[in-house]
Formats: structure tokens, sequence, C-alpha cells
């Protein structure tokens, strides 16, 4: 009784300082200097300090976090294509599959399932392959922090931060081609549509035809536009309309499958299901922004409106692997699935004193409405195939055409949550900066009953000198469980704990930012299986229990006018607790990244620049059980360059030694060895030519 009437009083308390904040505070009228929205740079791969996915808007050096930005300049410059491409260059950070192209799966010191925000705004559901050409920066938080943003893995959390309307005249064209082969268009243009420029836009726009590198019959084909429009109401008050539409058709991505060592069974180029199989992608957002900026507060309000659809029609799904005779077990399958989500956050910072101390307070409150439905059909008729050498069928026969098929598909639901936070950072001294949260957060499915969770967060920053900043943190996160007990309770949530030291230093006269950290978390309440209820009863309870330790160094900036470098190292241990302290699947002890670019102008060659780059990617096991080891890799990039006036042209070379590697394993069971492998060596030109 008394927690529960701990958590409705704070739930109301927090929930009546949002609603009445902001008409105290409206009172105030005082102009803030005119904010420019463009990327402001500090050096080439350094970005502006207060990031997106803060919603306090305190600077990096201020927070008691390690965080990464990865811009724009660093994005071209790399040739990086893929968002996990981008989010690999930090440490303690991999990418482990698509989900056969349906998500983007990130894992952060040593845990899965780290959500990707839009623009600072949390979604349900998760999202798969964006358009990195419309995105501005990316952004990386690492550890559990629930108190912004709600449910989260205890990892970490990702943000795109996508392009917006610009009030100066933008118009970008790009042409990329590869050599599988493809050939990728792109425009990006915007500008003001007044003399005031109180009314501006921008409108991004790419086309897709790639032929792929695998024996697949179907090509890609992918059209993305993102118009959007921006309009100051006042001095102090801007509405941005935001929108984009996704179409595409790919070939479907059932990775292949590793043998109980480890090693690939097939040429990576030999699908596993079927060459004429199509996967088809829809996806529409809509939403805007509406942001009030003074003096000394402001204030954000975001909606979002995204609707999803995946179609894969009729493919042959492998379901299982065949070690000794090398054969993979297939069923015919048609699947569909939509997705439909309302997001919406409010966000309050107010900056005052009190005695003379400086005093940062944010109050903010987010719902989300995640809408879910599908088919799944799956006929009882097997075929094998051996992947090695694959003889597939003349065609791909309807599910309809069997006379035995099982109706696999789920009920249609949907999600609701939401939550409210208050954080207050207190410049106890001009050095020492205490933050400290709290936020209570709700879950409820449509046929489930209500879960709901209290995380706080606490963090100290030490400024030791204004190059040298070092942190601590303590904070928490949690995960809805949709398991039950044998009463038909569902379990409390998955909660995560954290405790991070670092240090933050800045070099070569501030141009070249570090980052080090080590950290601990814990990760409790995982739905296990009851171990005294009957086998078939699917009751649980609530003691799972995972740990990861690790160290980590993140290093970005210019060592000199001329050299420019992006480097992370990580080491992280992991421990299932519940299974003899095995590592988690899919997790290298050791990571690490470089990439560095050099102008030429010591060689009479200014407009030119050379690049390499190498990951390391450690060993990791496949399975739950740590039978299957997945071999290390190390994937080599090289590029060449050229910046003049308004012209750029690159040529980059991707896995520059075709090395076969894995990125993550599909199931964790030993029985199922299907993994998603990464992308051979590639030969990327780019141009374009800003206006």
């Amino acid at each position: 009784m008394k927690k529960k009437f701990l958590k409705r009083n704070l739930s109301i308390g927090l929930s009546s300082l949002l609603l009445t904040s902001e008409l105290l505070l409206a009172q105030e009228s005082t102009k803030l200097d005119e904010v420019n929205i463009i990327e402001n740079s500090i050096s080439n791969y350094q970005s502006e300090e207060k990031v997106k996915l803060n919603r306090t808007g305190i600077d990096i050096e201020d927070t008691a976090k390690s965080i990464q930005v990865f811009n724009q300049t660093l994005i071209q410059d790399a040739s990086l294509r893929n968002i996990d491409d981008i989010i690999e260059l930090s440490s303690n950070t991999v990418y482990t599959g698509d989900t056969d192209g349906k998500s983007t799966n990130i894992s952060m010191r040593g845990f899965s399932g780290v959500p990707i925000l839009i623009d600072g705004l949390k979604v349900t559901n998760k999202i798969s392959n964006p358009e990195v050409f419309a995105l501005e920066a990316v952004e990386i938080q690492k550890g559990p922090d629930s108190l912004q943003y709600g449910q989260s893995s205890p990892g970490g959390i990702v943000n795109l931060v996508k392009k917006k309307p610009s009030k100066e005249t933008i118009a970008n064209i790009e042409l990329q081609m590869n050599n599988n082969p493809s050939f990728n268009p792109k425009v990006d243009i915007g500008g003001s549509l007044n003399e005031e420029k109180s009314l501006y836009f921008r409108l991004i726009s790419t086309y897709e035809y790639d032929e792929g590198y695998t024996n697949s019959n179907t090509n890609t084909n992918k059209i993305f536009i993102a118009p959007s429009l921006a309009y100051d109401i006042n001095d102090n008050n801007t509405f941005t309309f935001l929108s984009e539409y996704t179409k595409e058709t790919t070939p479907t991505r059932f990775g292949s499958n590793v043998n109980s060592k480890g090693e690939l069974v097939a040429p990576i180029e030999n699908v596993a299901s079927h060459p004429d199989e199509e996967y088809k992608r829809t996806q529409k957002v809509i939403g805007f922004n509406l942001d009030t900026i003074y003096d000394t507060w402001n204030s954000n309000f975001k909606y979002k409106y995204i609707t999803h659809v995946r179609d894969y029609g009729n493919v042959y799904l492998p379901l299982s692997y065949n070690e000794s005779t090398n054969t993979v077990t297939r069923y015919p399958a048609d699947q569909r699935s939509e997705f439909k989500e309302h997001a919406l956050q409010y966000t309050l910072n107010k900056e005052f004193k009190i005695f003379d101390v400086k005093n940062n307070i944010s109050i903010g409150a987010d719902y989300n409405k995640a809408y879910s439905e599908g088919t799944s059909h799956i006929a009882m008729q097997a075929y094998n195939i051996n992947l090695a050498n694959p003889v597939y069928e003349k065609h791909i026969n309807s599910v309809d055409s069997y006379p035995i098929t099982r109706d696999m598909s789920g009920e249609d639901s949907y999600v609701k949550s939401w939550g409210t936070f208050l954080q207050d950072s207190i410049n106890i001294t001009d050095d020492l900066i205490f933050s400290a949260g709290v936020r209570y957060s709700e879950s409820k499915p449509k046929n489930g009953k209500k879960t709901d969770a209290i995380s706080p967060s606490f963090g100290i920053v030490y400024h030791v000198t204004d190059k040298t900043s070092l942190y601590t943190n303590y904070s928490e996160s949690f995960t809805p469980n949709s398991a039950t007990d044998k009463s038909g309770n569902v379990l409390d949530p998955e909660t995560g704990k954290g405790y991070e030291i670092g240090i933050k230093q800045k070099l070569f006269d501030d141009r070249l930012n570090l980052t080090a950290a080590i950290f601990k978390i814990e990760k409790e309440n995982i739905a296990l299986a009851d171990p005294d209820a009957p086998s078939l009863s699917g009751w649980s309870v609530p003691s799972g229990k995972q740990e990861s330790k690790g160290f980590e160094l993140d290093l970005a900036g210019d060592i000199t006018s001329n050299w420019s470098m992006i480097a992370s190292y990580g080491y992280t241990k992991t421990k299932n607790k519940n299974n003899d302290d095995k590592n988690l699947r899919n997790i290298p002890k050791h990571t690490a990244n470089i990439f560095t670019t050099y102008k030429l102008s010591t060689f009479d060659l200014p407009d030119f620049y050379v690049g390499a780059g190498a990951r390391y990617l450690g060993s990791k096991y496949a399975d739950d059980a740590n039978s299957i080891k997945l071999d290390s890799a190390i994937i080599y990039n090289a590029t060449i360059g050229y910046k003049k006036g308004n012209w750029k042209a690159n040529i980059s070379v991707q896995n520059l030694t075709d090395e076969e590697y894995v990125d993550g394993s599909a199931s964790g069971k030993t029985s199922d060895t299907r993994v998603y492998v990464g992308d051979p060596r590639t030969v990327l030109a780019t141009i374009s030519y800003r206006f």
C-alpha cells in the first residue's frame, strides 16, 4: 500500500508541476539570440555541445554520462551508408543483425535491445534501415537511463538527429555508386520562403537501386522523401512540420548458418531461402515540433505518427540446420505485419538561482500508444537445400496451395505507456555539478495488466581544470515484462542498475575530445520458467540476473589542422548468473575502431585527402550455452577524397581484404545456428555538388 501511495503521489506531483510551470514562466519575455540550426562543428569530427538526446539541454562537458556524436562530416568522409556502420565507431557498441530485415539490433556494454530515438523522441516499435542521408548526426549515450525516455536497455540509447528546415539556402545533389552494381542519386534543398525568413523549408529525397552481392534475383529499389517546413510564430516560438515517406523492395535477409565450430558453412552469396523472394516495406512519418525559447527557460513539444508495413509475401522460411548433411530445412510461409504509433513528448527547462546557487531544472512527460497486427501462415511441407551447393525450387508456391497449414498469426494488440520525470542539475560551485532526477512510468498492453516503475538517476561532474573533468553516475532502467506467474499476474519489469566513473579530457587546443570510463551494470527480474510449474504451463518467475563490467575509451577530433581522427576501444565482461556465469551471446569482450583522414596540404595538394580505418570485432558466442564460438575479425577500410569549392568526390573501399565475419546470431539456441553476416568488399564512388 505504501509503495502504491508513493508512486501515485509522485505521479500527481510531477504532472501538476509540469502543467503549472509554463504558466508561471510565461511572464518572462526576454528575446534569445537567434539560434543557428545548421550544424556547428568545432572541428571536423567534433559537434555542437548540446546534444539532442539530452532533454535537459545541458552541455556534454557538464553531463555525468559517456556521450558520443557522429556528424555528417565524418559520415561523408568515411562513406558510411548504414546506421550500423556509424554506431560501431563507438566503444563497446556492436550491431548484431536486423531480425530478417525487421529491425536494427544494437548491443551496448553487453546488453541488447538498445532503443533508437528519432530527434530525441522515443518510439516503441523498432526501427529498421533508416536513411543516413537524411541525418544531421547520430548520438549515443551509454549506460542505463530510463529517467528521460522511459523503458530502455541498460546498455544505452541511440538518437537519430534528422536534418531540419534551414533559413539559409541549401541546394545539394549527390550521386553514389558501388560495384554490386548500385545507383543512388540524392537531393537536399532548403531555404527561406519569404523576405523575413520566418518561413523556411527542407526537402530531402533519395532513390536507390542495388543489385546486391547475393544470388538473389530481387534487386533493391528504394524511394525516400522527407519534406519539412518551419515557421517562426514570433521571436520566441517556432512551429516545425516534419514528414517522411519510405517505400522499398529488397531481397529477403534470413542470413546463413555456422557449424558447431562457429565456421560459416557456405559462401555468403548463397541465400538460405529462395532467390525469387521479395521483402516489401513502407513507412510513413508525420509530426511536428513546437519550440519556445527565452533567456532562462525553454520548452519543447513533439508529436509523431508512424505507420510501418512489412510484407514478406510467400517465402521459404529456414527453421533448422543439419550439420551432418549441411542442409537447411525450410517451410513455405506467408507473413505480413503492420505497426502504427502515436508518440508525444513535452519538456520544460528552467535556469534559476536558489541562495545564489545555479539550478537547471527539467520537467517532462511523454506518451506512446503503439498498435501492431499481423498474419503468419506456415505450410507443413519441408524443403531441404544444401547451403554450399543449393538447388532451389523452380517456383515459390503459395502457402494456400498446400493441404496442411498452420495459422501462427497473433492477435491485434496495442501497448500504452506514459511517464513523467523531474531532474535538477545544481552548480554547487563553478566546478562541481550535482544532478539528481526521478521518473515515474506506466505501461499497459491491450489484454494485460498495468505495470509501473520508479527510476532514479544521480550524477556528479567535477571540472578539475578547464580541460579535464571527472564524473560519476548511478542510474536505472526498466523494461516491462509480458510473462506471467502461476496466478496470472504480469511480472514486475526487468530492471537495470548502472555504476560508472569516467574522465573527459580536451586535447590539442580543444580540437580533440577524449572520454574514458569504467562501468558495472546489473540486470534483474528477467523472466525464467517457473521450476515448480508443469512443463507446458508457460508460468514464469522474475529471478533472472545478468551482469556486465568493463572499460572504454573514445577519441574524436583534430590532431592538427590537416589530420582528423576518431577512435575507440572497449572491453566488456558479461555474466549470465542463471547459466553458470556464461557469457551473454553476441557480445565480444574486445572491440576497437579507428578512422583517420589526412589532408595532403604538405604535398601541395590541399584539396585532396586520404583516409583509412580498421574495426576489430573480438570473438563471441553464438548461443547461450557458450558451445559455439565465433571467430574475431578485423575489417579494414580505405578512402581518397577531393573537396574544392562546391565540389566533393570520394572513392572508398569498405572491407578492403574481403573478410568474412558474423555480425550476430539469430537465436540463442545451440540447435539453431542461423547468423547474420557482414558485407563483403564494396567499392563506393561518391560525387556531390552544392549550389
